[in-house]
């Protein structure tokens, strides 16, 4: 499940410490704020995948079997704004015996709301640190 939108080099630390932001930081907030105006149609599309079995994670973050292995997959996409929900379930997966993982994956999909709300919440917070720091700057 993906749970944060923030990209490795955003400067979290500094921001919350309250010490003066450098040029340098704030070059990678406005960096920051380029990134999710990009990226704001995926903020409308949560993805919550449940995987058992042998499998490898790609570097581009795809599933892939392990040679000679099989995996099962539970896939759910929400879409935030008109609340569709897609379920995508292996066939194997809706046996009785793994009732347990179909209710871990249910869960997974009603933390998902909640972890986009704060990570909503999170990335508007720093954008108006980002603002305040600049209005700052400019006295």
């Amino acid at each position: 499940m993906q749970t944060s939108f923030f990209p490795s080099y955003i400067p979290i630390q500094m921001v919350n410490s309250g010490k003066e932001i450098s040029k340098n930081e704030a070059n990678k907030l406005e960096n920051f704020i380029k990134y999710v105006q990009e990226r704001i149609v995926d903020l409308t599309n949560l993805e919550i995948k449940t995987i058992v079995g042998e499998f490898d994670v790609t570097v581009d973050n795809e599933i892939a079997p392990r040679q000679g292995e099989d995996f099962k997959v539970m896939n759910s996409r929400i879409n935030l704004i008109d609340g569709d929900i897609t379920t995508h379930i292996s066939n194997d997966l809706v046996y009785d015996k793994y009732e347990w993982l179909r209710n871990f994956h249910a869960h997974k999909e009603e933390r998902g709301h909640e972890i986009i709300n704060s990570n909503i919440q999170a990335i508007m917070s720093l954008i108006e640190l980002f603002k305040k720091t600049n209005q700052e700057q400019k006295k």
